[in-house]
């Protein structure tokens, strides 16, 4: 397999002849949409809030402005429960994917009784976004602060009671408040949902640290006629229990708050007892042996996420691609600032689709989603048994050539895009592949493991001309590959370069072998 520019350039010319800019219509969230959304609904016998989220099914060619408040909720102890002693096992991972999938499935009950636009989750991460009321930022802020201080609430009780101990996390959320652009970039049985902008990114940012807490941005403070606290701070400040209670008191109308027995509280118990008479969620919250796993011959285009579940899980050595757009965020809001959502839109469609064409067809990858405005993919060389570690490797670095020589083709091809990077970041590792929470078209494709976690970590912290290598996949690889990334993240490593530097195939004869899921690996200081 290998990175062609004829094909490339062709995909690109296809994509953009999908979706023109002058084709993409561009609306607004408002309360007109919202009804129609309803109608919808009520045409169908279902309604908004227990079954459909307010903005669903958009097609490609249209773009959503949605002022509303961007909720993310990371699960702090996330990575406690990925380790077993220090190292990734069966039963880690066994107990991790429990975990996900009751708080992914408590997280879903908490979204329905607040009619919240779920928007997608990924690892210990949650996103969700209140759209509702359309006509009052104000109620909107009191709204998702009352959502935020349930969904804590629901999650460490969850963990406590259906799972004892070894399910529990503590909770971080993050909130701010803004316009963002609602697209779809998925397919069939994958669709994507996807909130683009400041506020969900700044939202993401807050999430992040090991203290517990509701952090708000000082947008949201300001809504609420508090005064800021600066950029700084803001990640530090959480908000009172007892502020949690009155917005979400003032939230209700209601004239008192009572900490024991209020608005939260009620929520929280109707939360838990709908997961808790929910046979199947209990069923795997009490039994690691739900969750049973298997090998997947690569290549790992062949996943079929319809067909997995907790009893059908993959869990294989694979290496975890993170590619993410850098300058995206700000791109975006200039766009919304000067008119251009048609313009971003139709950019998005045609990079997005050749980034994960790219992947899937030139290197078989399998694409996991589009976290925002970055690729989530896996790659793996082997047989119907074992993976071949360096083969892996080698075949991830050819791939991230093939992405950056996309991209860059891309930038050269669409307006307005010029300023935009390509950040990518590999590691290697043990990692189950499967869905989890709802079921049905609700359900989550999950893969989570060190190797993504650490793929991540390395991404966020590179400039949009690097690439580079995780610990655990530099000690795997190939001699020639080493000496690539030898002085650390590689400047502008396209397919050329790549070629170049490592020539040959990309198989790997001779190689040493690990025969999934066997391979434990030494967790490093950073996670």
């Amino acid at each position: 397999m290998a990175w062609k520019l004829s094909d490339s350039r062709a995909r690109i010319m296809r994509l953009m002849q999908t979706v023109p800019a002058s084709t993409i219509d561009v609306r607004r969230f408002d309360q007109g949409y919202l009804q129609r959304r309803v109608n919808e609904l009520n045409q169908r016998g279902r309604r908004l809030g227990l079954d459909e989220a307010p903005i669903a099914n958009i097609p490609n060619n249209r773009a959503v402005l949605v002022d509303g408040v961007h909720v993310y909720v990371q699960l702090i102890d996330y990575h406690t429960l990925l380790l077993d002693h220090g190292r990734e096992t069966e039963a880690s991972h066994r107990r991790l994917l429990q975990a996900l999938h009751l708080h992914y499935a408590a997280t879903d009950r908490v979204v329905e009784q607040f009619e919240v636009q779920r928007v997608d989750y990924h690892g210990p991460r949650l996103h969700a976004v209140v759209v509702t009321p359309a006509a009052s930022e104000r109620d909107r802020v009191l709204k998702a602060l009352s959502f935020a201080a349930t969904l804590k609430g629901t999650i460490e009780e969850a963990g406590r009671t259906m799972g004892g101990q070894r399910l529990s996390t503590r909770v971080r959320i993050g909130l701010d408040t803004g316009m963002a652009v609602a697209v779809n970039s998925g397919r069939g049985a994958e669709p994507e949902p996807l909130f683009l902008g400041s506020p969900a990114n700044y939202a993401a940012k807050l999430a992040e640290g090991n203290e517990p807490g509701i952090f708000m941005s000082d947008r949201v403070r300001g809504v609420l006629d508090e005064g800021g606290v600066g950029l700084v701070q803001e990640r530090r400040v959480a908000l009172t229990q007892d502020s949690q209670y009155r917005y979400a008191n003032m939230s209700q109308g209601r004239p008192s708050w009572d900490a024991n027995d209020g608005f939260t509280r009620a929520k929280v118990q109707e939360a838990l007892r709908s997961l808790q008479t929910d046979a199947a969620l209990s069923a795997v919250t009490a039994s690691e042996a739900v969750f049973r796993f298997h090998h997947h011959e690569p290549p790992l285009r062949t996943i079929r996420f319809e067909d997995l579940m907790p009893s059908r899980t993959v869990r294989m050595p694979a290496v975890s691609v993170f590619a993410d757009i850098s300058g995206f965020t700000a791109y975006v809001d200039a766009c919304i600032a000067t008119g251009r959502v048609q313009e971003m839109t139709a950019n998005l469609h045609v990079i997005r689709g050749e980034l994960a064409e790219c992947s899937r067809d030139d290197f078989g990858g399998r694409k996991v989603r589009f976290i925002g405005d970055c690729l989530h993919g896996l790659i793996a060389e082997g047989s119907r048994v074992e993976t071949n570690l360096p083969a892996s490797v080698d075949s991830a670095v050819r791939l991230a050539g093939g992405l950056r020589s996309s991209f860059e083709l891309c930038r050269t091809m669409l307006p307005g895009v010029g300023a935009l990077g390509l950040a990518i970041a590999l590691e290697l590792g043990p990692t189950p592949i499967t869905r989890l929470g709802i079921r049905g078209e609700r359900s989550v494709r999950c893969a989570s493991s060190k190797a993504v976690s650490t793929s991540e970590t390395l991404q966020s912290g590179l400039e949009g001309t690097q690439t580079a290598l995780g610990p655990d996949a530099t000690a795997a690889a190939p001699f020639r590959v080493r000496q690539l990334f030898r002085y650390g993240p590689v400047e502008n490593l396209d397919y050329e370069a790549v070629e170049t530097f490592l020539g040959g195939s990309p198989k790997v004869p001779a190689a040493p072998a690990a025969t999934s899921p066997r391979p434990e690996f030494r967790a490093h200081a950073s996670q």
